[in-house]
C-alpha cells in the first residue's frame, strides 16, 4: 500500500476519528508512525514473522526502500 492509497481509504472516515492498531496480545493501542528503510520479501517461510524486514537488520551492502511504518504507540 502506498501513502496515496492509504489517504484515499481514510477519506471515507470523519477527520476526527481515532486511528488505532491491534495490541500485542489483545486490545487496541494508539499508533506510532516511523520512517525507515525496508527490504521486501525477506521471509517466505514463517507465518508469524512479517514478510519484510528493516534494511539495518540485513548485511551492510543491502539497500532498502524508504517506507512509512505504522505500529503500536508507546
Amino acid at each position: 500500500m502506498t501513502v496515496n492509497e492509504l489517504i484515499e481509504m481514510l477519506k471515507n472516515y470523519p477527520g476526527d476519528t481515532r486511528v488505532l492498531t491491534l495490541g500485542y496480545e489483545g486490545g487496541l493501542d494508539d499508533i506510532d508512525v516511523k520512517w525507515d528503510d525496508v527490504v521486501f520479501n525477506t521471509n517466505t517461510d514463517t507465518w508469524y514473522i512479517g514478510k519484510h524486514d528493516y534494511a539495518r537488520m540485513m548485511d551492510d551492502n543491502v539497500i532498502g526502500t524508504e517506507c512509512v511504518i505504522i505500529g503500536r504507540g508507546k
